[in-house]
């Protein structure tokens, strides 16, 4: 999908939440391993975000049971002959290392960053706008002016523990897109409505479109129907509108 662009839309706040989870880590992965001082505060913002959305979130459990379900669907087709065997255990594997670690009742995801001191008063500062001056946080200055080995072995430590989210969160999203169900489709005049069927359980709804297009979806969807209107917005000062010009596109829904 080199020349196209994806647009996705959770249709469950599990699947929001997860979405997420997966957009803070792709962030933290590209900023992590700098050692340019603004990236690495901007890794520990991240990291902060990161916990602060698992409490709140109790990530933990729904997790678990996306874990369980998809363990569930994908156990069902051992010793189907038009399954890739090895593949199939390696991932059965996988989501079964993630389960038991999410299942373990002293597992408690982001632990290690809550207990740290220094990230304590990072957090509480972070809520006054630009509360993380030197001034504010002699010790965060202190702390960003140690050497880069150190800084580096701190931040690997205060992640560790969120690293089973990390790994069970990509294995979810990822067997949902690679079980999506494809159509070709056109809204008419930058509209387009499709009714869901309430016996599948769809997860995630992915629009694709070429990349050069200057129009945008936006969608609403649910439980029973879905809507996506494809806007313009010519300049960003401008309210987008929606176009009137039909519009085609590739519409996946995403199962598990």
């Amino acid at each position: 999908m080199e020349n196209s662009l994806v647009y996705e839309h959770p249709l469950s706040e599990r699947i929001r939440t997860l979405l997420r989870i997966e957009n803070l880590f792709r962030r933290l992965d590209n900023y992590s391993g700098s050692t340019d001082l603004w990236d690495i505060r901007l890794t520990i913002s991240l990291l902060i975000d990161l916990s602060d959305l698992m409490k709140w979130s109790d990530c933990k459990t729904d997790l678990a049971k996306e874990l369980e379900r998809c363990r569930s669907i994908l156990g069902a087709l051992e010793g189907n002959p038009g399954v890739d065997s090895y593949k199939l255990k390696q991932v059965l594997s996988e989501l079964k290392e993630c389960l038991e670690t999410m299942q373990d009742n002293a597992y408690v995801p982001g632990a290690t960053l809550d207990k740290d001191e220094l990230i304590t008063s990072i957090r509480q500062k972070s809520s006054v706008a630009g509360g993380t001056c030197n001034f504010d946080l002699p010790a965060y200055h202190h702390w960003l002016n140690k050497s880069t080995r150190f800084k580096q072995q701190c931040l690997r430590e205060w992640q560790e523990d969120m690293l089973t989210i990390k790994k069970g969160t990509n294995l979810v999203l990822n067997l949902i897109r690679n079980n999506a169900i494809a159509t070709k489709e056109t809204a008419k005049e930058g509209v387009f409505q499709q009714s869901v069927d309430s016996g599948t359980k769809y997860q995630l709804i992915r629009i694709v479109i070429p990349r050069n297009l200057k129009y945008f979806p936006e969608v609403s969807g649910g439980k029973h129907r879905v809507t996506v209107r494809f806007m313009e917005q010519s300049e960003t000062s401008n309210r987008p509108e929606q176009t009137g010009n039909d519009v085609e596109f590739e519409l996946h829904f995403g199962v598990s």
